[in-house]
């Protein structure tokens, strides 16, 4: 009989107890829950973010390398229309037209001189009396650059129907442009002589000259 009485106040202890632990589980199984949710969340906000941040920086790098690539082309590409002031017999007007050049980053250093390879590619209309001829100029040469502000330059090939040369000598507003202006581009300006063995077909040595003026523009 004792037993049952201890056995009865046991359950009475014990069934209570076990009540409010169970009634305190569902309480705050909610509540963990929510927070589980909530760092699950942030969890994946913040990789969101860092995956984000990952394509912003894959994508200015591939800028910096694009304009990098760019930067080491130093090929760049002039057109210098002429304004004639002297022409040889052959012509009856000074002609008039432009010769396109184009500048390789390919060259070496003269002591305190910049040299380059490029090449003169032209075209011109010349007149004698009431006949026209159009004389061409293609050659190969190169300049030689002080200071980034003097220069001359020089092409040897074909000026008009025989081998001629083509010079250019003047000064540079590089530093002006791209230092001072921020521009990718140069402007020279200076004197402009063209000298053929044969101007015309048929023709004598015979040659002109004038102001040039050269807009650079760098890739």
């Amino acid at each position: 009989m004792k037993n049952k009485n201890y056995i009865t106040k046991y359950l009475i202890i014990i069934l209570p107890l076990l009540f409010i632990n169970l009634n305190a589980q569902d309480q705050v199984d909610p509540l963990e829950k929510e927070t589980v949710a909530e760092e699950a969340t942030a969890e994946e906000n913040e990789s969101t973010e860092i995956a984000s941040e990952e394509v912003e920086i894959a994508e200015e790098a591939d800028i910096v390398e694009e304009l990098a690539v760019k930067e080491e082309l130093g090929f760049s590409i002039g057109l210098a229309p002429s304004i004639g002031l002297v022409k040889g017999a052959t012509f009856t007007n000074v002609p008039m037209g432009a010769t396109l050049v184009i500048t390789t980053p390919y060259g070496l250093k003269l002591g305190p001189l910049d040299f380059t390879i490029s090449a003169a590619f032209g075209g011109y209309q010349g007149e004698y009396e009431e006949d026209t001829f159009n004389p061409i100029v293609m050659g190969v040469g190169g300049n030689l650059t002080l200071a980034n502000f003097v220069f001359a330059e020089g092409h040897a090939g074909v000026v008009g129907e025989g081998p001629g040369i083509r010079g250019f000598a003047g000064v540079s507003l590089d530093y002006l442009m791209k230092k001072g202006l921020g521009l990718p581009v140069n402007i020279l300006i200076g004197g402009e002589s063209f000298i053929s063995n044969e101007m015309s077909a048929g023709g004598n040595m015979s040659g002109w000259g004038g102001l040039g003026v050269r807009l650079d523009y760098d890739f």
